[in-house]
């Protein structure tokens, strides 16, 4: 779904800035309308007509040439599609760009030419690995050890924080949870998630009284700290700060309660066992001592 949202942000873009085009190039809005008309309903013969046009009075715009290209190329045409969605990536290098040009030298069963683009489209922001391999031209190189290690470097490009250490700290936390106290007595369940490109954990707490709870926390790159932020069914809102000390993910916060300042803390450890400790303390003298608040073991949920 990310993936999908973000090439139809990138090509609503170039839609928008196609429809502006170059002032006093002697394309008329009527032209870019019909044009776009022909593109929209895989009119491809008149498409290929009207985009020439465009193109001959605007040869370096990069989204004509590249919907020139493409138009080209569903009418079987390899060699023309390749001239202008060449010229495309070299005005505007993208990974829609790259897609569609790609795609080109597939077609003329250009392994290197299709490697090659596809690696560039990486360092532009990478193709989705679900679109690389739904793709029918690449079909034929599936199984391709080549082709798997490209799907892996775009997914990189295309989720970033897979390949960031610093956001897979907190990756212990992540699972589905039956949650005690130490006494071993039910204190409630809880379901971590891993969302948003790998980049942010979601905390979902279910409390054995009813309360229940969400938080989302990410690490950020700018100031080298984890982040959570905390709401409650109750009104509670925290934002906690912190991040790993000795292999054990320690967050604070400052809260006012009664107008009174406190601090809170919390310690997350991974046992031995892969259970995960939640440790929960407070502070009413600025740090100095610390009370204890909660003691909680997380165990995972059998299947």
């Amino acid at each position: 779904m990310k993936a999908l949202l973000i090439v139809a942000i990138i090509l609503l873009a170039f839609t928008m800035a196609f429809s502006q085009g170059v002032a006093g190039s002697g394309v008329t809005a009527e032209m870019r309308t019909e044009a776009n008309r022909y593109y929209t309903a895989s009119d491809w013969p008149n498409a290929v007509a009207a985009y020439e046009k465009i193109v001959s009075l605007e040869p370096g715009n990069p989204n004509a040439n590249y919907r020139l290209g493409l138009s080209f190329l569903n009418l079987d045409k390899t060699t023309e599609a390749q001239t202008h969605l060449e010229k495309a990536m070299a005005f505007s290098p993208n990974p829609v760009f790259a897609l569609g040009l790609a795609r080109a030298y597939a077609r003329a069963g250009n392994k290197a030419k299709t490697f090659e683009t596809l690696d560039k489209s990486t360092k532009v922001g990478g193709i989705s690995p679900e679109t690389l391999i739904a793709e029918k031209d690449f079909a034929k190189w599936r199984d391709d050890l080549a082709f798997r290690d490209l799907i892996a470097k775009s997914d990189m490009a295309v989720n970033p924080c897979k390949a960031s250490q610093e956001y897979r700290q907190f990756d212990f936390w992540i699972g589905e949870w039956d949650v005690k106290n130490q006494q071993g007595v039910p204190s409630g369940s809880s379901s971590i998630q891993l969302i948003l490109g790998n980049c942010t954990i979601f905390e979902n707490w279910s409390g054995g009284g009813g309360s229940n709870g969400k938080s989302f926390n990410i690490y950020d790159a700018n100031d080298k700290k984890w982040h959570q932020t905390y709401v409650d069914d109750k009104g509670t809102f925290t934002r906690y700060v912190g991040g790993l000390v000795n292999g054990e993910m320690v967050l604070t916060a400052d809260r006012v309660t009664g107008g009174k300042k406190s601090m809170a803390k919390m310690t997350f450890s991974k046992m031995p066992n892969g259970d995960v400790r939640q440790y929960g303390e407070n502070s009413i003298d600025e740090g100095k001592t610390w009370t204890t608040s909660f003691d909680l073991i997380y165990t995972r949920k059998k299947r």
